[in-house]
């Protein structure tokens, strides 16, 4: 017993020391002069330290402050996919979570946690249906577990225009982003609070291959308002806003189990709410700062539960194992050092 605890302390702490590795060569700040800070020397310093600011405090809540986040995706094939970004959006801190998905997919989400609400309305018939839900929610995740048959990609392109008319903050992940590479202009000056991709590489260069031939600049394409942030070994941020550009590394491991990118999504999707009511700087642009900060937070929220999770599983690791370290992972990030 007093071995399994002293070997489990000694991988929380070497965890943390792993994860604040990159950021201990930069000069530490304080909170109340991030404002003073946002500039290219000390970027990653200054995003880990803006994260912290944006967890609401629980005093003086009701139900649904916290965040309400929508997820439209899975279908009979994936199921795992919309559980993994709902779960995880509810384990960061949102207090409700709606999953819109497919007439098969709903009782199999369903099954998996009854802290989901789960609506069988993922088809073209449906589309009024799903379009009288939008209001409810303050982020709307598409695309994890979608599919890419074309009547669902359609039905993608109009939640789109749906959520663009409402104002609506999205997230586009998995085949969500396939759904953009066939009509990027979809997404053409998307108006703020506005959109994060969240692409892997390999979707990342099917994007860029689609608006642009020159690499260097491809995620200006959509507007100021929408933003990428590129999945890997290391993680990469790209907006309009050059000064919010940054590149996260630490943590993680080399496990690439699916599901990851789901829980990243289902996280980004409860701090981009979070952020959007934060309050940064007087003279920044709040919906650019809050995508970049968001993604930060969520980036690292990832990378931390992966390396946590695999200092116990090893390669044995598989996402529900990341699942049950959001919790110690978030500690680090949003109140620890």
């Amino acid at each position: 017993m007093i071995y399994a605890m002293i070997s489990y302390l000694t991988y929380y702490v070497m965890s943390i020391i792993i994860f604040n590795v990159y950021c201990e060569e930069l000069p530490q700040i304080q909170i109340e002069d991030k404002c003073n800070f946002i500039d290219s020397k000390l970027q990653p310093n200054t995003f880990r330290l803006l994260s912290k600011t944006i967890a609401p405090p629980l005093e003086g809540k009701t139900k649904g402050d916290a965040g309400k986040i929508g997820i439209i995706g899975g279908s009979t094939e994936y199921t795992g996919a919309p559980y993994f970004a709902a779960i995880t959006a509810l384990k960061a801190g949102a207090d409700m979570v709606y999953v819109i998905t497919t007439e098969s997919a709903s009782p199999v989400i369903k099954a998996y946690s009854p802290d989901l609400i789960v609506y069988p309305f993922l088809n073209t018939k449906s589309a009024s249906k799903i379009r009288s839900l939008l209001p409810k929610m303050h982020v709307v995740i598409i695309g994890p577990g979608i599919g890419r048959e074309n009547d669902t990609v359609n039905l993608v392109f109009e939640i789109i225009e749906d959520c663009k008319r409402m104002g609506k903050p999205l997230i586009i992940d998995a085949d969500g982003l396939f759904a953009i590479s066939r009509n990027s202009s979809v997404l053409k000056d998307y108006p703020c609070p506005g959109v994060i991709m969240t692409p892997n590489q390999r979707e990342a260069k099917r994007l860029m291959e689609s608006v642009s031939s020159n690499s260097s600049n491809w995620y200006t394409y959509w507007g100021e308002c929408v933003s990428v942030l590129v999945k890997g070994e290391k993680d990469y941020f790209y907006s309009n806003a050059s000064s919010y550009i940054w590149a996260a590394t630490g943590g993680g491991s080399g496990r690439r189990a699916a599901g990851q990118g789901d829980i990243l999504s289902g996280a980004l999707g409860t701090f981009y709410s979070w952020a959007l009511k934060t309050e940064f700087c007087k003279n920044e642009n709040n919906t650019q700062l809050a995508q970049s900060v968001a993604s930060y937070a969520a980036a690292k929220l990832t990378r931390l539960s992966n390396n946590k999770a695999y200092m116990i599983e090893g390669r044995n690791m598989i996402a529900s194992d990341m699942i049950k370290q959001i919790h110690p992972a978030f500690e680090v990030i949003f109140f620890g050092p």
